[in-house]
């Protein structure tokens, strides 16, 4: 098992270094640069010539083939380099960031897994009862819309309706520390709702429909002829076997979560990595769209081995050799 973890991490090499390929070309193919929108202003002197150091200093008068090595030399000795817009090094922008996106990520994943498990398997329990298609009719419909209408709906009627809880931020402003957890509590439920809601829909119809295959396997008739009861056979005979591909969906879910929360971020003015991200984006700040692009990517493959690993833990068939 661990020459199998160490293998799939070295073979996430390749795949990182095609992305950073790609991610790279495509930034250069843009027009401009992020200097142009800087230095060229009217009210300011000698417009062209700051350019021009600009450039220089930070090695755009170069091939991109030599600028792609030089930021990968810089990469593998721990240094993203510095940003442009900010000038702040990268990984300290994204030692800033990724807190706040992290902790609304595993919250909204928490609340995923810990609803729609519990209800897709209820549904496949009492199947064609009046649970299971009230509760399968809303499934499909909170799949059907977008995570961000889940978040202008949300903010409607929770923080302009009802004056419940807050729109945006992180932190009421001036908070006293005794009372900073429960405030930044209230900040955290309509943003991790609004990201947790499409994938929750998601989960509760894979889970009824994984439920009702194991149900009808020979082994839970066996069970449930040796005379265990309903309980016991739901859980540690139906549902370990029903949780498989869900595991593999939530190593998909982990990277997922990050992107779906790019978009959020702007609406509930959450300070992470989707704000971060798209700011550089607009900026054209490569070293900044290179080190959070990268950060993404990682995600994404860390959450396949992840999987991999629970499916093995899960499933006692499961050998990696």
């Amino acid at each position: 098992m661990a020459t199998y973890i160490v293998r799939r991490i070295l073979g996430l090499i390749p795949t990182l270094f095609v992305i950073t390929v790609i991610v790279f070309l495509m930034m250069h193919a843009m027009p401009g640069n992020a200097f142009q929108s800087l230095v060229f202003n009217p009210r300011l002197k000698n417009s062209g010539e700051l350019y021009n150091r600009l450039v220089k200093e930070n090695g755009l008068n170069q091939s991109l083939v030599v600028q792609y090595i030089d930021w990968m030399k810089n990469v593998l000795q721990g240094n993203l380099g510095n940003s442009f817009s900010l000038n702040l090094p990268v990984s300290q922008l994204i030692a800033t960031y990724l807190p706040n996106t992290l902790i609304l990520a595993v919250t909204a994943e928490v609340i995923i897994l810990a609803i729609s498990i519990p209800i897709g398997v209820f549904q496949a329990n009492r199947v064609n009862g009046s649970f299971d298609m009230i509760s399968s009719f809303i499934s499909v419909f909170l799949y059907s819309i977008p995570g961000f209408v889940f978040a202008l709906m949300l903010i409607f009627i929770f923080s302009f309706t009802l004056n419940w809880l807050p729109s945006s931020g992180t932190v009421t402003a001036g908070a006293s520390w005794s009372g900073s957890f429960f405030d930044r509590l209230q900040h955290l439920i309509l943003p991790a709702l609004a990201l947790a809601l499409p994938s929750m829909a998601y989960y509760t119809r894979l889970t009824r429909g994984n439920t009702l295959q194991v149900i009808v396997a020979d082994f839970v008739r066996t069970a449930r002829a040796k005379g265990l009861r309903g309980r016991k056979v739901l859980f540690r005979h139906v549902l370990r076997n029903a949780i498989i591909p869900i595991i593999t969906q939530f190593g998909f879910d982990l990277g997922g979560l990050f992107g779906g929360a790019v978009i959020l971020e702007q609406i509930f003015t959450w300070p992470g990595m989707g704000e971060l991200s798209i700011s550089a984006t607009i900026n054209r700040d490569y070293p900044l769209i290179l080190g959070t692009t990268l950060l993404f990517a990682v995600t994404v493959l860390l959450g396949n081995v992840i999987a991999d690993i629970l499916l093995a833990i899960a499933d006692p068939r499961i050998r990696y050799n």
